[in-house]
């Protein structure tokens, strides 16, 4: 191919043969001979002219003949991008060009009818190499490519920048278009050889030695970021020929790799990899690029290597361990300590050189495979998978023609009318994208025959016939035609989807995502995909499993194992054992977290992944440590590994170690954690020892002792305290006495509790500032514990003086005056409020605004907060509430307070953490809750329902609803009004507003407790009743029920959620035999018709709604709650939700209800919705709630505004319900009909409510400002 053009390249072109793109014709040939410019040239640079009249016949001039060089200095001289923007970037990689609305119009005024894309086609012609061109002149166009860019990609002393500069834009240029010949016509992948490369730099003056390392970073070499469009320069190795080139230059190669960047590294680790020709030529320097810098390299490498025998493997590799720095070693340990003879290898190595970094990470090594019994082979039996049933073949007939044909019938129906009612409208009404979207609807449906559907059902059946038009297979997609489809399995549904193309997938899963159940055997997926054509179904299940948004949501591990018992290599990619062949979209960390839920599934462990496994568990990545322990936990090796990180090197390891002993559970721990204990002498590690020997069962009384205790306090406190507490009023701390004696406890000792805390760096104090407080007595604890939280809540909070306030404002308000002024005069329409405030008024924003700014930040001493687990919770729960409220924009230290709140356990401690996990408008700081009161709720054997139910304050009330107070000679008593006030009766029964003053025959200490009790019962009922009602209102949306016993025992028998729920009704087993019923006087339970009603044993208890009971029924309660008089807690006998067809995903009745948005924000919040996510510029279009039970949240969707918020014209649109999702904060919406009944009609009441602040106006959307 290259002696073919190297003629043309060199002007002997009188057999000038026929171009691809542009013809060049008998003209053109001519010009040629004569030596004139090609069209393809001209046409490539005809675009320059946009910026200068005369600059493209300049450029061209250059290029073909050398004409004018003192162009390329004026050009790299101009300071812009203009012209590389005309060119469309023609020397970078993976950067986004587009033009400016100047550059736009000078195109059509200088070069009409041309445009950048032209020019770039033009180009791509000319890189085809099947006209004419010169060596001279790729080079000189190189030139000047270099010379307009500002930036040109891979530019190195070994690569030129006009060599870089025109293989990008050949690259560029070419990639994805003619880059195969067609017939005799040779295309690019046999025009740019290795060759042709060489004769580029050679002419264009590098050096003959250097220029291997030229062609080598211009075929491999690659920008530090990836290209999001894929990888244009993979052309250069597709070339012919560059194998055989290096293994020509087999030592050039290896020397220029080692300048490669890591990317350039990776990129021929992949070419060298299925192509044994020039691997087992390379095989040392793979083995060399496994020990890389770069953890990419060596991953890549090490998949390299594992294609060899293992004895080669080791053989290659062994001399690295004792030759390379220790820094590089940790992944090529890991990858010989799954290979067979590589622990032995290991061991040699350690033998050799055991000092140091490298001998401990070689023993370390030895140690967990010794631990896990890697080199036994026990783990390698075959694993008993279990058989799966593909899907069955079911051929669509007549009934599924019919119904989609009545399905198509009803759409076109609907799309003629939509586009009737858009062309009724006035033209700047209508909108040109929506009428065009509804003509377009109009015509795809309007040409599909009954042949086309009849052609549809054969191919969904896997009949071999005709496919039927794409736009038929599209059609039929569309939810409103899909849910009417009679006969779809989900075989039908795989091959449906396909038709839509996967995009840059393989598969587009997404399509299947919401209307098929794919929570399946993988294997039943994987089996389909591959009968529906696809023909990677390993990539392609692969790119399900770890980069779709929805598969964590989907899959079980039980789905996923078996697909991956069967195949292993797929698995080896992600859990980092070998590079991947493709790039991926999702993240390295997110694709091992995957691996690891996969691997849990597995009944045993394949031997092959405990070395990785162990890396994980003990290693200094912190991500993956916890998901990696506990999938090793079924390992009966597990306890050994462990015991093995106790006396790693590193006091973070040691501390997980010790963590994660304490999770085995297993008493056979306890001598390995005295002895490491015995040595220990870092506080952290000496804590989370003293924790796990506790839990298993060891007695520590003697570590807790007094004067062990002092001994260790008067040690600690030698060595220097955190700086960063150095704020900390040590001198104030409050004085504490032992619980076991009353004896006063050293000083020295309770500052080094404080110390300890704040290196702990752990709100929760990692169990053992609990033990410490545990030896207190309860004033100490709750004394203790509130200095600790005043204090650090105050640091954090601190704000700025008045005065200093004040000099702000004094500063500020007339600038910002003036200020609106200038922007009122400007853009009146969205300014003038702010005008119209005078500069007092400013003055008094700006004082405002300042007094809430912080001065500092206490979250580096948020260990501090561990010292409040002793403490009252109520009291805990009122401070942290109050910062919650106060102090939103903190999540950090919002989060340190949820840790404290789940480490303190009380029950007004809990309910405030369960409340944070139900609804917090910081997505992060309300799943941290929720998985601390999950992690809590396991812990005492309850669901997180259950632990609920069960950490509901009594307010001080007894069984029988009454407060006692008891003063010495006489007893108050309280009771709960039917407001749920607390009233206070005195001993003769009458009701008084407070307790006496202290008479002669009272006991001072018990008059002084009743008081304290009183005050603490009325902050404490008002806490529960607010909290609670949420609570109950909550599970009456979501359809929570609770099995009869625990309704009786924590609900009705509790003395304040009794009274709650006595002002509600109630279903038992609902559904259609349910019955309705409420709590009346004395405990008794009574029906609408006053019957009395007895609950069966094994029923179920909810909360009933309107939409439940039905209209009827819900009217007479109605009736009967008024009878009696009785308030209801909530309303919860509404009706009202509209009608909507099985497949709607949305209610848009209020759509077009003009208000504006602080009236949104206003109604909305007051409902306790939040705003919903931010996007890019600030813009929300939102408000949200959430019932994290059911994986919901509901959002009332508006038409915008932007932060910071100006109140600006505001209309509704719809209310949506959406799946919670994190994945990617990605969500779906959920159809209404799977959501429960309850949870629909109250989010539409809220809708209405919202939508009540305007009213309907036709011309919503121009008034809307968004």
């Amino acid at each position: 191919m290259f002696e073919k053009i190297r003629g043309w390249l060199q002007g002997d072109h009188d057999g000038a043969v026929e171009g691809g793109g542009t013809s060049p014709g008998a003209d053109r040939a001519d010009d040629g001979r004569r030596g004139g410019p090609s069209a393809r040239l001209v046409d490539g640079l005809k675009i320059l002219d946009a910026d200068t009249e005369g600059l493209a016949a300049r450029a061209v001039a250059y290029v073909h003949a050398g004409d004018g060089p003192e162009l390329l200095t004026e050009l790299s001289q101009r300071g812009d991008d203009a012209l590389d923007r005309l060119l469309d970037r023609p020397a970078t990689l993976g950067r986004w060009s587009y033009t400016t609305q100047a550059q736009d119009q000078a195109i059509k005024e200088r070069v009409p009818g041309w445009t950048v894309n032209k020019g770039v086609t033009a180009r791509n012609n000319l890189y085809t190499l099947t006209e004419p061109v010169r060596i001279e002149a790729l080079i000189r166009l190189g030139r000047l490519l270099a010379a307009v860019s500002p930036d040109v990609s891979r530019t190195s002393d070994r690569l030129p920048a006009w060599y870089a500069a025109l293989l990008t834009d050949v690259a560029k240029s070419c990639s994805g278009r003619r880059t195969t010949g067609k017939g005799d016509k040779p295309g690019i992948r046999g025009g740019w050889t290795p060759e042709l490369l060489v004769a580029i730099a050679r002419e264009g003056g590098v050096a003959d030695g250097r220029i291997p390392a030229a062609v080598v970073s211009a075929i491999f070499d690659r920008p530090a970021t990836a290209d999001y469009y894929g990888d244009p320069l993979a052309t250069f190795a597709a070339q012919p020929g560059v194998e055989e080139y290096l293994l020509a230059h087999l030592q050039e190669t290896s020397d220029a790799t080692a300048a490669l960047r890591a990317t350039g590294k990776v990129e021929l680790l992949r070419f060298l990899r299925p192509r044994p020709g020039v691997r087992d030529a390379f095989v040392g320097l793979v083995a060399q690029l496994a020990t890389d810098n770069a953890k990419s390299v060596r991953e890549q490498a090490a998949g390299n290597l594992a294609t060899l025998p293992a004895a080669h493997q080791v053989e290659l590799l062994e001399p690295l361990l004792t030759t390379m720095p220790a820094s590089r070693l940790p992944g090529l340990v890991t990858h010989l300590a799954g290979v067979e003879g590589g622990i032995d290898a290991l061991r040699r190595a350690h033998a050799a050189d055991p000092r140091g970094a490298r001998g401990t990470l070689l023993s370390n090594a030895v140690e967990r495979a010794t631990a896990l019994d890697v080199e036994s082979g026990d783990d390698d039996e075959p694993l008993d998978v279990p058989p799966f049933t593909p899907l069955p073949d079911v051929v669509l007939g007549e009934a599924f023609v019919r119904s989609a044909r009545d399905a198509v019938d009803r759409r076109l129906a609907a799309a003629r009318k939509e586009l009737d009612d858009l062309e009724a409208l006035p033209q700047a009404d209508a909108q040109n994208w929506r009428l065009s979207n509804a003509r377009g609807s109009v015509k795809d449906l309007s040409v599909i025959t009954d042949d086309h559907l009849t052609q549809a059902a054969q191919h969904l059946s896997g009949a071999l016939t005709k496919v039927p038009p794409h736009k038929v297979l599209l059609v039929l997609q569309a939810p409103a035609i899909r849910s009417r489809l009679e006969g779809l399995t989900m075989l039908h549904e795989i091959r449906l989807a396909r038709a839509h193309g996967g995009g840059r997938q393989r598969y587009p899963w997404y399509r299947l995502y919401g209307t098929t159940d794919l929570a399946v055997d993988l294997r039943v997926l994987a089996d389909g995909v591959g009968r529906a054509g696809v023909q990677d179904t390993e990539e392609a299940v692969a790119e399900l499993v770890f980069d779709s948004w929805f598969a964590r949501e989907t899959f079980a591990p039980e789905h996923l194992w078996p697909y991956y018992a069967e195949h292993p290599r797929a698995l080896d990619t992600h859990l980092g054992l070998r590079a991947p062949s493709t790039v991926v979209t999702s993240s390295r960390v997110e694709r091992l977290a995957v691996a690891l839920t996969v691997l849990s599934g597995f009944p045993s462990l394949p031997g092959r992944y405990l070395p990785r496994l162990a890396e994980l568990a003990l290693g200094e990545g912190r991500t993956h440590r916890v998901a990696a322990q506990k999938v090793l936990e079924s390992h009966a090796g597990a306890r050994a590994l462990a015991e093995q990180g106790l006396r790693d090197g590193k006091t973070e390891i040691r501390v997980t170690a010790a963590t994660w002993l304490q999770r085995l559970g297993d008493p056979a721990a306890i001598p390995a954690l005295r002895a490491a204990l015995a040595t220990e002498r870092r506080e952290v590690a000496r804590a989370a020892l003293l924790g796990t020997l506790e839990s298993l069962g060891d007695d520590i009384s003697a570590e807790l002792a007094p004067a062990t205790l002092l001994a260790e306090a008067t040690k600690g406190l030698k060595t220097k305290a955190p700086a960063s507490m150095a704020w900390f009023p040590v001198d104030g701390l409050p004085a504490l006495r032992w619980a076991a004696d009353g004896e006063p406890v050293p000083a020295e000792v309770v500052r080094w509790w404080v110390v300890l805390a704040v290196k702990l760096k752990d709100p929760s104090g990692l169990g053992l500032i609990a033990r410490y407080e545990s030896l207190l007595d309860d004033a100490s604890r709750a004394a203790l514990g509130r200095f600790a939280l005043e204090t650090w809540i105050g640091r954090d909070t601190r704000g700025p003086t008045a005065e200093e306030c004040r000099a702000y404002a004094d500063s500020e308000a007339q600038d910002r005056y003036d200020r609106y002024q200038r922007w009122y005069e400007q853009h009146p329409q969205y300014y003038e409020a702010e005008a119209a405030r005078t500069v007092d008024q400013h003055h008094q924003d700006a004082y405002r605004e300042h007094q809430s700014t912080y001065l500092g930040s206490a979250i580096a001493d948020k260990g501090l907060l561990a010292l409040t687990v002793g403490m009252p919770g109520a009291e805990l729960a009122r401070a942290a509430q109050q910062y919650l409220t106060a102090h939103i924009t903190r999540r950090a230290q919002i989060e340190a307070l949820v840790r404290a709140l789940a480490a303190n356990g009380e029950p007004a401690a809990v309910q405030l953490l369960l409340s944070v996990a139900r609804r917090h408008r910081q997505a992060t700081v309300q799943t941290t809750a929720r998985t601390l009161a999950e992690d809590l709720a396991e812990r005492r054997g309850w669901s997180a329902e259950e632990l609920a139910d069960r950490t509901v304050q009594t307010a001080g009330f007894e069984d029988d609803g009454i407060l006692h107070l008891d003063l010495g000679s006489r007893e108050y008593a309280a009771r709960i009004t039917p407001t749920f006030t607390l009233e206070l009766t005195n001993d003769a029964g009458k009701v008084v507003k407070a307790l006496p003053a202290l008479r002669a025959d009272d006991d001072p200490d018990q008059v002084k407790a009743a008081k304290a009790q009183l005050s603490a019962s009325r902050k404490e009922l008002k806490a529960v009743v607010a909290l609670q009602t949420q609570r109950l209102h909550e599970a009456m949306c979501t359809g929570r029920e609770w099995p009869v016993a625990d309704w009786q025992e924590f609900v009705a028998g509790h003395p304040v959620m009794s009274r709650l729920a006595a002002g509600l009704v109630w279903l038992e087993n609902p559904g259609p035999d349910q019955r309705a019923f409420r709590p009346g006087d004395g405990g008794a339970l009574i029906d609408v018709d006053d019957e009395d009603v007895t609950l069966a044993d094994g029923a179920t208890v909810s909360v009933a709604h309107g939409v439940l009971l039905g209209q009827d029924d819900a009217g007479r309660w109605r009736e009967h709650l008024a009878d009696y008089e009785i308030t209801p807690l909530f309303d919860q006998l509404a009706v009202d939700v509209p009608a909507f067809d099985g497949q709607a995903i949305a209610i848009a009745d209020r759509k077009g209800w003009l208000t504006d948005s602080f009236t949104v924000r206003g109604r909305a919040t007051k409902l306790g919705y939040t705003r919903s996510q931010a996007e890019d510029g600030g813009w929300f279009s939102g408000y949200e709630k959430s019932y994290p039970s059911v994986g919901i949240t509901v959002v009332i969707e508006f038409t915008g505004a932007f932060l910071p918020e100006e109140n600006i014209p505001a209309a509704l649109t719809e209310l949506v319900f959406r799946r919670s999702v994190r994945a990617y904060g990605q969500s779906a919406q959920a159809r209404l009909a799977d959501l429960p009944p309850a949870l629909v009609a109250e989010s539409y009441r809220d809708y209405l409510t919202v939508a009540a602040g305007g009213s309907f106006d036709a011309d919503w959307e121009k008034k809307s400002a968004w």
